[in-house]
């Protein structure tokens, strides 16, 4: 079985060594290895150059977003099965491919396996969601999945979405296009969090999850993952100047005012 592992990065001169040594350090024989390069400026490229006699395919190039990266990797793999692995991320063990491909079926459009979610201060290992979770976020991370390329290259990222083509993507794969899904229980991918999330992002996100869950002009509907966006900003931004109890004493009072506009 060929896996084609693909990358796509834009000036990411502070990372990008790391995810290509853990993919080209894989004792996996058969590992096509694409990156795609949104045409950066600080210095990725040449780092790109130093390992091309190694690389299948790579292109430096201005695209149109990640997910026109993605698309962009689809369309010139030639592995039975594809793994995104973007900048900053990696596999959890040299083993990875070869502990994961002896166990995925034939009939699976989709493998997936746990994730190590790295922190600046820790690493911690997270199973997935079950699927029915599908319905409000993501169950899975998507660098610890591998898609069946034929599936993949029929169903490509819509480009419309910025943030949330991807649960788009899986959203679509569980409940409109029937997809087979196959868990393996086995860490895949250390998934960096040390970027943290911005606010702008959190709500640019949860427009765009309206817009797959068909409720982008339904208000009413919308007030509760409104609510969680508060929390969340909470979270992200007033954790680094108050304390914790009063993160919790706000959080509490936030929970409580929903719960009288269910």
């Amino acid at each position: 079985m060929k896996i084609s592992v693909v990358t796509v990065c834009y000036n990411a001169a502070d990372c990008i060594e790391h995810t290509i040594l853990s993919v080209l350090n894989q004792t996996y024989p058969d590992i096509e290895y694409i990156i795609i390069d949104g045409g950066s400026t600080d210095g990725t490229v040449d780092i790109i150059k130093q390992y091309t006699g190694r690389l299948a395919y790579w292109i430096s190039e201005p695209d149109k977003g990640i997910y026109d990266a993605m698309n962009k990797g689809i369309a010139v793999a030639t592995g039975d099965y594809i793994n995104f692995m973007n900048a900053g991320d990696s596999f959890a063990h040299n083993s990875t491919i070869s502990d994961i491909v002896y166990q995925i079926t034939e009939d699976a459009d989709i493998a997936y396996g746990d994730t190590f979610f790295k922190f600046r201060t820790q690493c911690m290992l997270r199973k997935p969601l079950s699927l029915p979770a599908m319905s409000k976020k993501p169950p899975f991370c998507h660098q610890s999945t591998f898609i069946k390329s034929k599936f993949h290259k029929k169903h490509l990222f819509d480009t419309s979405y910025r943030i949330a083509a991807d649960y788009n993507f899986f959203y679509n794969c569980y409940f409109n296009w029937h997809a087979k899904f196959q868990y393996i229980s086995y860490g895949v991918a250390v998934y960096d969090c040390e970027e943290g999330v911005s606010t702008d992002n959190l709500r640019s996100s949860l427009l765009e999850k309206f817009r797959i869950w068909g409720i982008d002009r339904n208000w009413i509907k919308q007030l509760p993952w409104k609510f969680n966006l508060l929390r969340s900003v909470l979270s992200h931004s007033l954790k680094k100047h108050l304390s914790d109890e009063i993160v919790i004493s706000i959080k509490k009072f936030i929970d409580s005012t929903r719960s009288h506009v269910k």
